[in-house]
């Protein structure tokens, strides 16, 4: 558990430096593209680390059952649903970004 939880914590933050406006971050994400190059949907990989982070609290911070029904874990996973959709759709906006194409010239 301790080591998933410092996997994940580090993906976040590696997530979190990708996010940065160019001006702060010491990163540079598009290696054919000038190093202030930063597409208009990096800020999302915020978001995604934001949402992880309130879905990985409720496996973390346990509850009992609400009417012997609703608990933490099944809000995890019931969270863990529109995440994954609003990671795909991130990772194919981003492959898709011209910022990953060889410039010619």
């Amino acid at each position: 558990m301790a080591f998933n939880l410092i996997l994940g914590l580090t993906h976040n933050a590696l997530w979190t430096v990708y996010s940065l406006p160019s001006s702060r971050s010491f990163l540079r994400r598009f290696p054919f593209r000038p190093k202030g190059y930063r597409p208009a949907f990096a800020t999302r990989a915020f978001l995604f680390v934001l949402l992880t982070t309130a879905a990985t609290a409720l496996e973390l911070l346990d509850f009992p059952p609400w009417l012997f029904i609703i608990d933490a874990h099944a809000l995890w996973h019931l969270s863990t649903v529109p995440i994954t959709k609003f990671w795909y759709d991130f990772l194919v906006e981003d492959a898709l970004d011209e910022g990953w194409k060889l410039q010619k010239g």
